[in-house]
């Protein structure tokens, strides 16, 4: 599983922990990925300050930070946690010593519970701090004072070194002893690094305390030889004052060395932290214009999107319009289709009867002109009589109308009216009475109209 799987697993286990899960993820890759985190893996587990208070759950790099010491590469193990308000503020950091080893007393950047302090952590700002820098400081703070050393075997063993550092040997068993401390730190070449062979039991830091301090004077020198009670004169006396100082002198040289190399690893890791820095500034520049240009590609496709989009409903109503034209064209035409049928048909009917009534009307040319009144005949009396008084049913009718225009318009009198009228309806009903009279006795023969209309 690579850094930036593992991370985004361990993230989705935490939920909601963190505001800014993104910047999370990405400082986090940026720490696996850089050549002092490539010994760190991402895991989780609660926070626990001091104070004894405790988080939920949170992301933790556990692993080994690389320290270089006196030219030597050593491997500390620490524990990265990123609180709840990562990136606001800045991560906490443990050393975990193993179980050979011990965390250093008064020490200047760690506590007694393994709690790392540093300025970097107390100036942390999210916009210009990240990880990467933050363990590039660990490192270099970390070679300048080693954190941990060789837990002793009991405490009669410190005791036992402190009291025999008398004699001849006293300036090479120091040099043992410090030599001997650094091979108490976490080291995985630690076979590599000792140049006798193997590595002696680490001394405890009380010892090496103490193989710091001058011995006081008294029957021994301060150069560890015995001294005589006779003068300076003496030819071993010489020997020994100037053992002494050759001694001093290397040691002068030798600490003079080391403060070089310590300048030149402080140098080399402000120019990695620079290196760092800009290269993350550098990300960031790259990471910014590549959001902008997503931005404006998204914008710009979005703005095409939208007029294809109106493009295309526009075309498919438009389709959709010319398909129910098509569909209302074709049904037009199979209607006038249908009509001229029926036209043709018709006009063929219509010349038919035209040459019927030509023909007709060529064969009445020599016949004498029937009189109107002969046009109709009644076939037997009571259809004679039915004709008769249906004439003057219609007849008495037009004649009451008219006496109600002369009654309306003030040409007849009232009293003149009122006399026809009643001389009239009488006949009139007399004759409708006898044409019903005629109709029912037809009927009943069943000859004769039926339901005739007056």
């Amino acid at each position: 599983m690579n850094a930036e799987s593992s991370i985004t697993a361990a993230l989705a286990r935490l939920g909601a922990v963190y505001n800014d899960p993104p910047r999370v993820s990405r400082d986090g890759v940026r720490l696996l990925r850089s050549p002092l985190g490539a010994h760190l893996r991402p895991t989780t587990s609660p926070l626990v300050y001091s104070t004894g208070e405790s988080t939920p759950p949170v992301l933790v790099f556990s692993g080994t930070v690389a320290m270089s010491y006196r030219g030597t590469t050593y491997n500390i193990p620490v524990d990265i946690y990123l609180p709840p308000q990562y990136p606001h503020r800045p991560s906490v950091i443990f050393v975990r010593p193993t179980h050979g080893m011990m965390i250093k007393p008064n020490h200047q950047h760690v506590g007694p519970d393994g709690n790392v302090y540093m300025p970097y952590l107390h100036e942390w700002r999210a916009q210009s701090h990240s990880l990467v820098e933050m363990v590039v400081c660990v490192s270099s703070l970390f070679g300048a004072e080693p954190p941990c050393y060789a837990k002793p075997p009991d405490s009669s063993a410190s005791g036992n070194n402190n009291t025999s550092s008398n004699g001849g040997s006293g300036g090479g068993r120091r040099r043992d002893q410090i030599n001997t401390f650094m091979q108490g730190v976490f080291n995985p070449h630690a076979n590599q690094q000792t140049g006798s062979g193997g590595a002696a039991t680490p001394p405890s830091y009380d010892t090496i305390s103490a193989g710091n301090t001058p011995p006081t004077t008294g029957n021994h020198s301060s150069n560890g030889y015995g001294q005589r009670e006779n003068s300076n004169d003496d030819p071993d006396i010489r020997r020994a004052i100037e053992c002494s100082r050759i001694e001093a002198e290397l040691v002068d040289a030798k600490r003079k060395e080391e403060e070089e190399e310590r300048l030149k690893e402080a140098r080399r890791l402000s120019e990695a932290v620079e290196v760092a820095r800009q290269a993350q500034a550098e990300e960031e520049v790259v990471h910014e214009l590549r959001n902008q240009l997503t931005a404006r590609l998204q914008g710009r496709l979005s703005q095409f999107y939208s007029g294809a989009r109106e493009i295309i409903s526009d075309d498919l109503r438009k389709q959709t319009k010319l398909e129910r034209g098509s569909d209302d064209v074709r049904e037009e035409i199979l209607e006038l289709r249908r009509r001229k049928d029926a036209l043709e048909r018709s006009h063929i009917a219509m010349d038919a009867a035209t040459a019927d009534i030509h023909s007709f009307l060529n064969s009445m040319e020599d016949q004498v002109e029937i009189p109107v009144d002969d046009l109709c005949q009644p076939s037997s009396v009571w259809s004679r009589q039915m004709l008769e008084l249906d004439a003057k049913n219609h007849a008495i009718s037009d004649v009451l109308y008219f006496l109600d225009r002369a009654l309306v318009k003030g040409t007849l009198p009232l009293d003149v009216h009122l006399k026809n009228v009643r001389i009239l309806a009488k006949q009139q009903f007399m004759a409708r009475a006898l044409l019903t009279k005629i109709e029912q006795t037809m009927a009943a023969e069943g000859s004769g109209r039926k339901g005739g209309k007056f």
